[in-house]
């Protein structure tokens, strides 16, 4: 019987040094993958005469396989348990930083603890300083004129085919990007004396395209009064307004805006309709450090359509009817202006400008 017994009896391999037994239910199962963690994952337990086991020829009963799921269980929830704690750890140190934080600046804190969007970022940040803006004012003279109109013609107080060329060459000037976009667009009544539809039927095309009215309120008589209102039309509007005038009474609107240049004060050619006189109004601050505005006169510039126009070689504004209402410089210095008082009419050549008897 013990014969029988001692040959039924199942030998275990000899286990290598560190290796521990553990029972379940009266079975012997293995910890050593357990108890060494720090070896290779794909080292074999068993090496030479004991991988029998391994291979699978000494199966262990399935107790030992239940026991095996059950430790792999444990140490499952051990690492989710171990996972846990670290992200609790971690919330836990930014709770405690952003409370260090909001004790120092509590406004930095409430940005930390609300996530910004986009828009509120952008919202944020300090807008962009505006683009400097030119303050100028442009003074045109009218289009041209038929010298000898049928009565009862449009073309008495207005346009002839070549003006309204040149009105519609005007705004392709500002279409194409070689005159800036006016703010303000100003011409004389045509309702007062001497009720020309000129200077308005010139800015006409131009204020189609730009969608602004024309302010003609002003009646030709009336330059000191429309300078003021185009210095504060280019001041408050900051940008280039355009003014179109009658050529005998320009170099006096020009120094009603404070241009004092020569170009300004020359007198007009009854032919020259491209001539451009510009000015710019400029902010300086005073020694007090109040500001102040200064005109500054800028170069003459040229529409670009046409020169001289044929029919128109003198200076109409000598002549008497308008001498009282002009103040310009002739070409060889002689200062057209109106009588003083006291003063008896000055009786000028229309060719020449020049004093006659």
């Amino acid at each position: 019987g013990c014969g029988a017994r001692r040959r039924h009896r199942l030998r275990l391999p000899r286990l290598p040094a560190g290796t521990r037994r553990a029972e379940e239910g009266g079975s012997s199962f293995l910890l050593a993958p357990l108890l060494r963690p720090h070896g290779p994952r794909d080292q074999p337990l068993m090496t030479g005469e004991h991988s029998d086991l391994q291979r699978g020829l000494l199966a262990p009963p399935s107790s030992l396989r239940f026991g095996s799921k059950r430790l792999a269980g444990i140490a499952g929830y051990v690492l989710a348990a171990s996972s846990i704690a670290a992200i609790l750890v971690s919330r836990t140190w930014a709770i405690v930083a952003v409370a260090f934080i909001a004790a120092r600046d509590p406004q930095s804190s409430s940005q930390l603890q609300q996530p910004q969007s986009s828009s509120q970022m952008q919202m944020q940040q300090p807008p962009p300083s505006p683009p400097p803006c030119a303050r100028q004012i442009w003074v045109i003279r009218h289009g041209e004129k038929s010298p000898h109109p049928a009565p009862g013609s449009p073309e008495v107080h207005g346009l002839n085919a070549t003006g309204w060329s040149r009105a519609s060459h005007l705004a392709r000037l500002v279409e194409s990007g070689h005159w800036p976009r006016f703010v303000a667009l100003f011409a004389s009544d045509p309702g007062r004396p001497p009720f020309a539809l000129r200077e308005v039927q010139t800015v006409q095309p131009l204020a189609a395209l730009l969608g602004l009215p024309v302010n003609d309120s002003f009646a030709q008589s009336e330059g000191e009064q429309l300078a003021a209102a185009a210095l504060l039309a280019a001041r408050d509007r900051c940008g280039a307004v355009l003014l179109s005038w009658e050529h005998c009474r320009i170099p006096a609107l020009l120094r009603a805006l404070g241009c004092g240049a020569e170009h300004c004060l020359r007198c007009w050619p009854d032919g020259e309709y491209d001539r451009v006189e510009r000015v710019e109004l400029l902010l300086r601050e005073e020694p007090s450090g109040a500001p102040a505005w200064r005109v500054r006169a800028m170069p003459p510039a040229a529409e670009g359509f046409g020169g001289d126009v044929e029919g128109y070689r003198g200076y109409e504004c000598v002549d008497p009817a308008h001498v009282a209402t002009t103040r310009c410089v002739m070409p060889d210095g002689t200062e057209l202006r109106p009588p003083l008082r006291g003063e008896a009419p000055r009786v000028l050549d229309m060719a020449s400008g020049r004093e006659v008897g």
